[in-house]
């Protein structure tokens, strides 16, 4: 029999497309899941760049016709829905998918999940966290109203982050390449004055795996015995 099958919906945050397959959240979670449950966990990766809850819900009937049964589905978006139409639109939308979600998926497990904390004013342009907190914490209401599981990134980043460990996120754009971030601090000493620099949204390699780290830590707490929806 397949082991459990996990699917993340979302943006670019989930997506990474600008980081090597191996690299990816998906894969990182495979590899933790499959060690902690010992089977054969599958984890499959629908986000896309650029992505908002009403897209996805527009691809919703021809991508979820590729998965008959699901056991676990974990969703991340925000940060394009407050962009686009704000917080009110935004959980409507988000509502929206959920219910499409327990319809055509009644034994899955749910999970919604925040997003990314800023290093403001060390190491981003302005202070993006008071824009997107409030979006965060709609998200984290909405959960709990529902009963899902909550994975907070942006609390885990800001933990890390008080704690000294605040280089989460990938670099460059806007300063030297639009198109490829760079995912460490090889340049800093070249470009590190230039607070644009740091003003990316995106997680570089660290940043991805201390949010697989979350991502387990939830999981292994509120499912300590595995992901199996369907028997």
């Amino acid at each position: 029999m397949a082991g459990p099958l996990v699917l993340q919906v979302g943006d670019c945050t989930v997506a990474c497309s600008y980081a090597l397959p191996h690299q990816r959240g998906d894969a990182l979670l495979q590899t933790r899941l499959r060690s902690v449950f010992a089977d054969e966990t599958l984890v499959h990766n629908e986000g896309l760049d650029g992505e908002a809850t009403e897209d996805f819900l527009k691809r919703y009937d021809r991508t979820m016709a590729r998965y008959p049964e699901i056991d676990l589905i974990i969703v991340r978006y925000g940060v394009n829905d407050r962009k686009r139409y704000g917080i009110g639109p935004f959980e409507a939308k988000l509502i929206e998918l959920c219910d499409l979600f327990e319809r055509d998926y009644p034994q899955a497990k749910i999970i919604l999940e925040t997003g990314i904390y800023v290093d403001y004013p060390a190491h981003y342009a302005f202070d993006r966290n008071s824009k997107l907190e409030p979006v965060y914490r709609m998200i984290a209401k909405l959960a709990q109203q529902r009963g899902y599981a909550v994975v907070d990134i942006f609390e885990r980043m800001k933990r890390e982050t008080q704690q000294g460990n605040w280089d989460l996120r990938a670099r460059g754009f806007g300063s030297v390449d639009e198109d490829f971030p760079v995912l460490g601090p090889a340049l800093d000493h070249i470009h590190g004055h230039d607070v644009r620099w740091f003003t990316n949204i995106h997680p570089n390699i660290q940043g991805i795996q201390t949010i697989v780290d979350e991502e387990i830590s939830v999981i292994t707490q509120t499912w300590p015995t595995g992901l199996r929806a369907i028997a």
